[in-house]
C-alpha cells in the first residue's frame, strides 16, 4: 500500500535541528499517526510522505517555510514587567496568552520583558528520520482508557 490522500499513516520517526539536537522520537513519544493531506502535520512532512510504501525509511530536510515557519520580528515585543498578570514572577521560557496569541518570555530584567510570539521551532530546518510502519483507509482505533484525544497509539 502507498500513503496518498485520505491514508492514515502511522510512522516512527525522529527529527533534530541542523547542529543534531534531538527534537522528537517516537522512542520516546511511542508511534505518531495522521491523516494524510489534511494538514494534521507540517506541509512538508505531508508532501514528503505522499508516495511512500509500507515499511519504507525516508530520510529527509524539512526547510523552516514547509515547517513552523520563518522567523517573524514582528512576532516579537518588548513589555513592561508589571503589563502581565502572571500571578507568579516571569522567566525565560514561561508561556503566556496575551490576547489570544501564546507567547514565550524570552527575556526578563527591571525595564521590559521580550515576549516572542513565534513558534519554538520557526527559522529552523528539520532533519526527519521516518520509517512507515502502517498505511490504513481508516483510523486507527484507540484505547478509550486513554485521554489523547486518540492520536497515540497508547
Amino acid at each position: 500500500m502507498t500513503v496518498t490522500k485520505d491514508k492514515y499513516i502511522t510512522m516512527e520517526y525522529s527529527f533534530t535541528a541542523p547542529d543534531g539536537t534531538l527534537l522528537g522520537s517516537s522512542e520516546y513519544s511511542g508511534p505518531f499517526t495522521f491523516r494524510q493531506g489534511y494538514g494534521d502535520v507540517v506541509p512538508g512532512l505531508d508532501t514528503r510522505m505522499e508516495g511512500a510504501r509500507m515499511g519504507e525509511q525516508l530520510s529527509f530536510v524539512i526547510p523552516a517555510a514547509e515547517g513552523y515557519g520563518e522567523r517573524d520580528d514582528a512576532k516579537v515585543r518588548q513589555v513592561a514587567p508589571d503589563a502581565l498578570p502572571l500571578g507568579r514572577d516571569p522567566e525565560p521560557g514561561l508561556r503566556v496568552n496575551v490576547n489570544g496569541t501564546i507567547m514565550m518570555i524570552t527575556e526578563v530584567n527591571d525595564d521590559f520583558l521580550t515576549l516572542d510570539g513565534n513558534h519554538p521551532l520557526a527559522g529552523i530546518p528539520l532533519h526527519f528520520d521516518v520509517k512507515v510502519t502502517g498505511i490504513a483507509d481508516e483510523a486507527p482505533q484507540s484505547d478509550s482508557s486513554c485521554s489523547c484525544g486518540g492520536s497515540c497509539n497508547c
